[in-house]
């Protein structure tokens, strides 16, 4: 008989986490029911706690319980933490935020001499909205109205950062126009409750910004509109990054939507991963999605016709891509896109050793890297034919996966 899992059972199951890491739904007399799945697996991600975190967790349990795979999660605090067991071979796969862009890339962090341009793939995409928020007691109305208020800068989070910077762009501000505070992605919504912070950057789902909603009513900057030259930075700032609607956010009232930014937090793996492995994990989250969908906010995005397939930063796994051709969804301009992703991950590996060699001495080694791919890599071409998720309904009733 198939089983649900409730928000109940899902909590005293995380709560009760052997100092192993392991997550299991079911006894320990389970037993693999696929052998093209390893007996175990062992995913990276952020730390206990966090909405990705939880996320995994559900996925975690349905598997333990449904095919009789463990799931260790094993947790960092940053984006190398995250990313070095799945390039070391410790972890399987990974859901480690921005970190598989600028590690495929090699750029930042990873552009040094331990790392480099790394063969990553995404596995899964499931969207998430984040954008900027103020206390409606503020008098915030407009991104333009953030001049000479006091604005997160987060530490040890070049990647957000980039975004705020992105969101200030939005309407012609820029860092110099704002009073920067150095502060860490969790100490945010206690700052803008005690007025250290006019404004904070977060997920639009969350229990600490429900709290926050409840105690001090809040609004969304609205990053819509029909200038596209409101957005010229993004793709230089967060090539990752879409402008994308929102509903039902954290003191948002029914009925009640806004723009901001649309990305998605990716389950990542290495280019060799089986085939068949990959299939097989991705057909198993497709088949039992009912049985996890209602235990987090963002559990529903992980539906297939929900998951986010533009912006492409890097390729996907060649057994993503054999699932999404079956069930209708990859394209024309997909492909094209995933083809000159793999042309460019083949020529930045061809470069970085001579390029490394000839300028081991230079300090800003990484942008000296970035603008040697912008002046000697093709642009990648761009992403027309494919719909927002939803807005094409299918005729096939199990179009966000089935239970048995």
């Amino acid at each position: 008989m198939t089983k649900h899992i409730s928000r109940r059972s899902f909590l005293a199951g995380t709560a009760s986490l052997t100092a192993a890491g392991y997550l299991s739904g079911c006894s320990p007399a389970s037993t693999n029911v696929n052998s093209a799945l390893p007996r175990q697996l062992v995913w990276s991600t952020y730390g206990i706690g966090t909405g990705t975190y939880n996320d995994l967790a559900a996925i975690a349990n349905t598997l333990t319980s449904e095919v009789g795979v463990p799931v260790r999660l094993m947790t960092s605090d940053t984006g190398i933490g995250r990313l070095a067991p799945l390039i070391n071979g410790t972890a399987d796969y990974a859901r480690a935020g921005d970190e598989y862009y600028y590690a495929f890339e090699g750029n930042d962090e990873f552009a040094s001499e331990m790392w480099g341009p790394q063969r990553l793939r995404q596995v899964w995409t499931p969207p998430g909205n984040y954008g900027v928020l103020v206390r409606e007691d503020s008098g915030i109305e407009t991104v333009g109205d953030l001049e000479g208020r006091r604005y997160p800068r987060l530490t040890a989070s070049t990647s957000m950062n980039r975004k705020l910077e992105a969101i200030l762009n939005y309407d012609g501000l820029t860092g110099d126009d704002v009073v920067q505070v150095d502060i860490s992605y969790a100490e945010q919504v206690e700052a803008l409750r005690t007025g250290q912070l006019d404004a904070l950057y977060h997920n639009t789902v969350g229990s600490n910004i429900e709290e926050l909603a409840s105690q001090h009513p809040i609004r969304w900057l609205d990053l819509g509109g029909d200038d596209p030259s409101r957005y010229d930075t993004w793709e230089e700032l967060a090539p990752m990054v879409r402008p994308g609607e929102f509903t039902e956010a954290a003191g948002m009232e029914p009925g009640e939507s806004a723009v901001n930014m649309q990305y998605t937090i990716p389950l990542t793996t290495l280019a060799d991963r089986p085939v068949e492995e990959v299939s097989t994990l991705i057909d198993y989250i497709d088949h039992y999605y009912d049985q996890f969908k209602d235990v987090t906010p963002d559990a529903p995005n992980f539906a297939r016709d929900a998951i986010l397939l533009d912006p492409m930063v890097v390729p996907f796994h060649d057994g993503s891509v054999d699932f999404l051709e079956a069930v209708g969804r990859w394209t024309p301009d997909l492909e094209a896109r995933q083809q000159a992703l793999l042309e460019r991950e083949e020529l930045m590996a061809d470069a970085w050793p001579p390029f490394l060699e000839s300028n081991s001495e230079v300090e800003e080694l990484s942008l000296r890297w970035v603008d040697w791919k912008a002046e000697n890599l093709p642009e990648l071409p761009t992403i027309e034919d494919v719909p927002d998720p939803g807005d094409e309904p299918s005729d096939d009733p199990d179009e966000n996966g089935a239970s048995s």
